[in-house]
């Protein structure tokens, strides 16, 4: 068992910020000593140092002291990906959807997209390669997805004047959340954005660029497969003076 002192320099959370959770959130309730003192146990430590690491990747205070309580109750695994996997698994798109929800709720759409869409992606991708989940599962989660970034994308209006950002994937690469939601996040900064999809063919990149003159084209390589396609775009779009 630790003190609140120890806890507080092991965790890096200062002891009145400890104590605001415990009166605030319930996060944790350490025992008492005889004397009264709080006491922590190692499990309660981890608790701590998840929600800390939650609010610095940006999530709410209120939002972060959630997520710690619905990670223990479903096992106490430090597993961010498990529900979402799970509900992929059963092709449960209210489950999916109610989890994308909480996600989006807890935190910043940047923090959420670098924090957790994407290396969510990542593990459906191999829940998949493992056969745990099927195409139809990967696929019910990866269109839930592109609909909520598609409603981040219409709710933020561009604030600055000037050329737009083309935005989209190159032709034959058909993997574009990441790239859409790089368009919802240059969109939430006020940048005029065009986001074109996915297998945009090189002819229309180049008379994209011709009738919109960009201030930049902005594409992604999810792949290693992808790099030579987009390797021959860069090379056209530059020729032409078009910055990538």
């Amino acid at each position: 068992m630790f003190t609140i002192k120890r806890a507080a320099a092991l965790t890096g959370v200062p002891e009145h910020t400890l104590r605001a959770w415990e009166r605030r959130y319930g996060l944790v309730e350490p025992t008492r000593t005889d004397a009264g003192y709080r006491q922590y146990s190692r499990d309660q430590l981890t608790q701590i140092q998840r929600m800390r690491e939650l609010i610095e990747a940006g999530w709410s205070t209120r939002a972060a002291a959630a997520e710690v309580a619905r990670r223990q109750q479903v096992g106490g695994v430090d597993d961010p990906f498990a529900e979402l996997i799970a509900a992929a698994v059963a092709l449960d798109a209210q489950r999916v959807s109610r989890e994308l929800n909480a996600q989006f709720a807890g935190a910043e759409f940047e923090a959420v997209v670098d924090q957790w869409l994407l290396p969510a992606l990542t593990q459906l991708g191999l829940a998949w390669a493992d056969g745990a989940v099927s195409v139809a599962g990967e696929h019910l989660v990866a269109n839930q997805m592109m609909r909520h970034i598609a409603a981040v994308y219409e709710q933020a209006k561009p604030s600055l004047g000037g050329p737009p950002v083309l935005i989209g994937a190159a032709e034959g690469v058909d993997h574009q959340l990441g790239v859409f939601a790089f368009a919802a996040a240059c969109r939430r900064r006020g940048l005029p954005t065009i986001y074109l999809g996915a297998r945009v063919p090189l002819a229309s990149w180049l008379d994209a660029a011709q009738r919109t003159h960009p201030r930049a084209v902005v594409t992604a390589v999810p792949r290693n497969r992808d790099v030579a396609k987009v390797a021959r775009m860069v090379q056209e779009l530059d020729a032409v003076g078009v910055p990538i």
